[in-house]
């Protein structure tokens, strides 16, 4: 006699099926990003400049976990090292994300002095100019994409990546927590940039923070020989020195409705207070996965 077990129901519903149910947030991203034919046609190339320090793979682990959500993203990580180091390429390889990575240090009269701010020299400087360098060397003018440089520990909404897809020439939006105030923002009307709502620097010709605009890879070729200026005097100037090359203030693109939702943060990992290594010895105590950092 057959015997029909009526507590167990039968779930035929697929693996995927069960975790959208468990995870409904993330229905919306994944059917506005992945089913936007633009998503497909218009790559993103995203320079990341990054450096050795402990918080270091939380913050690319972070970052990492958004770029998930992005379809059609190729990752340009520079290491501000001599030569690239085998742990950042393994944490790299483990994200199983489109990247290259590559290399070059910060010339040592260019970094900060022992008793000098770290906001008072232009950092990741001569790492952008080797991903300016690369795109020229493996992309053409023809290509429809974007460039964006985001740094490692700031954070970003998928929906950014939206917004940088919509770009035809030059597009700007707002950057949250930056510049001492809780964002800075193109003032738009109509589409195009009135003013700037912003507090320091102020006799900036494009007060945006780097995280706040993107370009069309075809100016990155057009003006070839465009490089960020490496010098002390050129902080906070970072951003208008390339706006101001490759578009006019008439010519930028207000984004992300009209320059009024923030979809990026200019957030900054705070530095932790480690132990010494010789402190730990003397008290017995060793790292025994430091690897995994």
């Amino acid at each position: 006699m057959n015997v029909k077990n009526t507590d167990i129901k039968q779930d035929l519903k697929k693996p995927w099926e069960h975790f959208i149910e468990q995870y409904p947030g993330l229905v919306e991203p994944i059917r506005e990003s992945w089913n936007d034919p633009s998503s497909f046609i218009r790559k993103i190339y995203m320079i990341t400049p990054t450096k050795t320090r402990a918080e270091q793979t939380a913050d690319l682990t972070r970052l990492a976990q958004t770029l998930y959500l992005i379809p059609n993203l190729f990752w340009i990580i520079v290491e501000d090292e001599s030569k690239p180091t085998l742990r950042l390429h393994r944490l790299l390889q483990s994200f199983r994300l489109r990247f290259i990575h590559l290399n070059i240090a910060t010339p040592d009269y260019f970094k900060p002095t022992q008793n000098q701010s770290t906001w008072r020299r232009p950092r990741g400087v001569v790492q952008k100019n080797i991903g300016l360098e690369w795109l020229r060397s493996n992309t053409n003018m023809k290509e429809d994409a974007l460039v964006y440089f985001a740094d490692d520990d700031n954070t970003y909404h998928w929906k950014l990546f939206q917004e940088i897809r919509k770009v035809q020439s030059v597009g700007v939006w707002p950057v949250g927590l930056v510049g001492e105030l809780l964002y800075e923002r193109p003032v738009c009307l109509n589409g195009k940039v009135h003013s700037w709502f912003h507090y320091l620097y102020s006799k900036r010709k494009f007060p945006t923070d780097m995280a706040g605009f993107a370009i069309h890879l075809r100016l990155i070729h057009q003006y070839s020989t465009y490089v960020f200026n490496v010098s002390a005097t050129s902080i906070a100037e970072q951003e208008s020195q390339i706006l101001d090359t490759m578009t006019t203030m008439d010519q930028l693109e207000c984004l992300a409705n009209n320059a009024s939702k923030i979809y990026v943060w200019h957030t900054k990992t705070q530095p932790m207070l480690l132990t010494s290594i010789a402190k730990l010895q003397r008290a017995g105590k060793i790292y025994d996965i430091i690897n995994e950092l």
